[in-house]
């Protein structure tokens, strides 16, 4: 994947001081515009929105517009990072926490 950037990470508890540094952060870059804007139902908040801040009731991602990528953020709702199937998995298979997985059909945002 080339649309994101991988950082190490510091974290550090602020009441001990004791750092923990084999974390990482990640930045995703740019944005998709891969939403089946006609299959998708949008929700009544902001009708007129096409791109930014959408909220939808169920999405439906159009693959061909994905751009082959495995994690890009949502274009028309850039609050939404779009994950692969795959991504899914490896993040799940290493138990790593604090990710929730929403299937695009019963997202809503």
């Amino acid at each position: 994947m080339d649309n994101f950037e991988l950082f190490d990470a510091v974290v550090k508890d602020p009441v001990t001081g004791q750092e923990l540094h084999d974390y990482k952060a990640f930045n995703v870059l740019g944005l998709v515009a891969a939403a089946d804007m006609d299959k998708s139902r949008r929700a009544p908040i902001n009708p007129d929105s096409e791109m930014i801040d959408v909220f939808f009731d169920s999405l439906v991602i159009d693959p061909s517009k994905s751009q082959g990528l495995l994690m890009f953020r949502l274009a028309q709702s850039v609050n939404a990072i779009i994950v692969h199937e795959q991504v899914k998995q490896a993040v799940e298979k290493r138990g790593i926490p604090g990710m929730v997985f929403y299937k695009p059909e019963d997202w809503s945002g």
